[in-house]
This record gives structure tokens, sequence and C-alpha cells, in this order.
């Protein structure tokens, strides 16, 4: 009995299938809002948190003003009112932490949600016909060495899928994280030469809300390229295999460049 290439086809086409899913899976992983009650941190962590952050803020007050006083810097109205609206801001601040963290990560994820409406279906164009050889064969041999010659390919490209996933997962993590704590830092702003650490934080976490803004560029990028790679021929067949090869060193790059993403987010925004 031959070995049909239609039936290896499906086989090849199912893993296609697979794979776009988990590259569509990663990349919705850019549009979860960690500041929706499923992800919200603990209750009674959250208000540990900011009442050691008000604890700061308190600290830093009652330090500046015996610091002032004993130089006797508080002479008029004017420096102790920009002491105490300095407190007052600091306190705003730790108060309306998560509403602050919230405002700059819709600002980016909004854009994000639109940009990657573009990105499905990434491998739509990545036809199994890639791996059709010109003759069958005896009892359709090719057929048979054609689809194991396809599985490198395709294990490449859900293997890149999965780091991808994996980065991505931990930039959330890193989002959470930086909202919960975010009242500790922006508490800093109320010390005298500590102000420095709330705009790092600040800068921090904007890189990590560009970073998912890099990525779906790179989706976009990876879905035009690919489709170069792999050509446009009539029928989707008898294309080369340089193409092949084409389409698996671009899933690479894409992984590699969401594994860089990070970094180069945090060089955008000012941070070595």
């Amino acid at each position: 009995m031959a070995i049909e290439w239609d039936k290896l086809k499906d086989l090849i086409q199912d893993s296609l299938n697979v794979t776009d899913y988990d590259y569509q899976a990663a990349l919705d992983l850019l549009k979860i809002n960690p500041f929706s009650g499923s992800l919200s941190v603990d209750s009674a962590l959250e208000s540990g948190i900011q009442g050691v952050a008000l604890s700061l803020v308190s600290l830093f007050f009652v330090m500046q003003f015996c610091n002032e006083a004993m130089y006797l810097k508080l002479t008029n109205y004017e420096n102790i009112f920009k002491l105490i609206f300095k407190f007052f801001l600091a306190k705003g601040l730790v108060d309306n932490a998560r509403g602050i963290m919230g405002i700059i990560f819709n600002a980016f994820n909004g854009l994000v949600i639109d940009i990657s409406s573009e990105t499905y279906g990434i491998m739509g164009g990545f036809s199994p016909n890639l791996f059709k050889p010109a003759d069958a064969g005896w009892l359709g041999i090719n057929n048979l060495l054609a689809y194991i010659k396809a599985m490198p390919t395709l294990l490449i490209l859900n293997a890149c899928a999965w780091v991808i996933s994996l980065i991505l997962i931990g930039r959330l993590f890193e989002v959470i994280i930086y909202t919960a704590v975010s009242p500790i830092p922006l508490a800093m702003f109320a010390g005298e030469g500590w102000s420095d650490s709330t705009k790092n934080f600040l800068k921090g976490y904007a890189a990590v809300c560009i970073q998912a803004l890099m990525i779906v560029v790179m989706f976009n990028a990876f879905n035009a390229i690919s489709n170069l790679a792999i050509g446009t021929a009539a029928d989707g067949s008898a294309i080369l295999a340089t193409e092949k090869f084409s389409i698996t060193v671009t899933a690479l790059a894409l992984a590699l460049g969401v594994a860089k993403s990070g970094q180069w987010a945090r060089t955008a925004v000012g941070i070595v």
C-alpha cells in the first residue's frame, strides 16, 4: 500500500495549526490585564504594603522636618508649605499607587491590543506543500521521507512558541509584582535625595509596558518576513528548501528578539 501525500499533508497541517495556536496564545498573554480582580494580590498583603509605604512617608516627613528645623531652614511660611505639600503629594501617590500603575499600563496596552489584532494566523501562509517531494517514489517512500524531514522544522517552530510563552508569562509576573509593591517606591518621593528611586521605578515599569509594544511589532514583522521567506508559488508547492530554512531561522530570530525585548525596552527609557 502506497504512502499517500494527502494523509501526511493533513498531519503536517495539524502540527502547523497547533503551532499557530501556541503563537496566538503567547500573543494573548500580552493582552491580559493584571488589574482585573482575578490577578489582584491578596488584599491583606496589599494593605500591608500600603501601610509600610505610609509609614515610610511619615518617617521621611519627620526626618526632613527635624533636619530643616535643626539648620533653621524653616524660617518662613513658604518653606513650611513646600514641606507639607511634598508630604501630602507623597501620601497621594501611595494611596493611588494602583491607579497610577493602571494608567501607565492601559496607555500602552490599548495600543498593543489594536496592533495585535493584525497578527492572527501568522502561520497561515506556511503550506504543508512546502515539504512535498517532486516524486512520490516507490510505494510513496519519498512522501514519508519528506514528512520525516519536516519534523525538525515543525519542532523548532513549536519550541520557539513555547520559549516566547515562557518569557511573556515572566513579563506578566513582573507587571503584577511592580503593581503590588508600587506604594513603597512611590513613598520614596517624600524622602530628601530619594526621589530618583521613584523616577527609576516608574521608568522601569514603563519599560515593561513598552516591552509589550515591541513584542507585538516583532510578531507583525515575523508575519511579514515569514510570508516573504516561504514565497508565493501559485499552487503552494515546489518551494525551495532554502525557504524552509528561512522560516526556521525567522522563528528563532523572533524567539531571540522576544528574549532581548526587555533589555531593549529598558534602554529605550534610559535605564542602562
